[in-house]
């Protein structure tokens, strides 16, 4: 986590800590994705990951003023998740069989870190650069250049500079 990120979740954590609604809200909001994509890789149920979910946030309300590295949000969020996840996988194993050939989680989830590595850092790139990403990497209708250009109102030759520019940018931020 970058410096900004620790002090805007630290700030957010202090906010809850007081009682804030708002700020309670906002935390959720910014982990959310994070907490059920890996109780949706342990328990592709909808209704488990959301019970997973319910869990996850019920404990951290219950222990926020334990945390003392904000830093490790995250990883705790990830580590809760994956613990609650496993437990209902164990109470569902007597009344549901297993399936023989489980996924390797490990994979699983080590992805599911790296793309919210990923979001993470693209959240801190300039508007620009976020849109110029965007466009040419995650746009399922994958615009040409000349579209990009437009869009951002720039000339087509300067796409692939630019594109160079802030893909070096997100290097720096991811590390």
């Amino acid at each position: 986590m970058k410096v900004v990120e620790i002090r805007v979740d630290s700030e957010l954590v202090d906010r809850c800590i007081r009682g804030d609604q708002t700020a309670w809200r906002a935390l959720v909001l910014r982990y959310e994705r994070l907490v059920y994509s890996v109780a949706l890789a342990i328990c592709p149920d909808m209704e488990d990951a959301s019970d997973i979910f319910q869990q996850v946030w019920m404990e951290l309300y219950q222990r926020l003023s334990d945390i003392r590295r904000v830093e490790a949000l995250p990883a705790w969020l990830i580590t809760v998740t994956r613990r609650h996840a496993s437990k209902t996988i164990r109470s569902r194993a007597g009344s549901e069989p297993l399936d023989e050939n489980l996924r390797d989680l490990r994979q699983q989830l080590g992805h599911i870190e790296r793309e919210y590595a990923l979001e993470r850092a693209l959240a801190q790139l300039s508007g620009r650069c976020r849109t110029l990403i965007d466009l040419l990497y995650f746009n399922i209708e994958e615009p040409s250049y000349a579209e990009i250009a437009k869009r951002l109102g720039i000339p087509v030759a300067s796409v692939g500079p630019t594109r160079g520019r802030c893909l070096e940018k997100l290097r720096k931020v991811l590390g």
